[in-house]
């Protein structure tokens, strides 16, 4: 072939053009173009945010596991306050909030 008569075809560059044109309207109007990419990717960040959020309360939760294994006063104290008890003697005050009414 002659490579510089096709260089100076039109119709090869209008080939081209009409190429990248209809590329170019496939990517932006398909319903899988452009678009839709962007917006699983910010949907992958936002689960990303959302695993690592649930990694981190599993670790806390797996530590405080661990703590009552091996029976640390401090947390069995903290949970048994969180369920009402209170040592012989103390006096539990509980208050309501002021929108609350009984």
């Amino acid at each position: 072939m002659n490579t510089p008569w096709l260089l100076k075809s039109r119709t090869v560059w209008g080939a081209l053009l009409c190429s990248g044109v209809l590329s170019t309207a496939t990517l932006w109007l398909l319903p899988g173009g452009l678009p839709a990419v962007h917006k699983q990717q910010a949907e992958l960040q936002r689960q990303r945010e959302v695993l690592l959020t649930l990694n981190r309360r599993n670790r806390e939760l797996f530590d405080e596991v661990q703590r009552l294994a091996m029976r640390d006063p401090e947390l069995m104290e903290a949970l048994a306050r969180r369920q009402g008890f209170a040592r012989p003697g103390e006096t539990i005050y509980t208050f309501r909030d002021r929108g609350e009414r009984k």
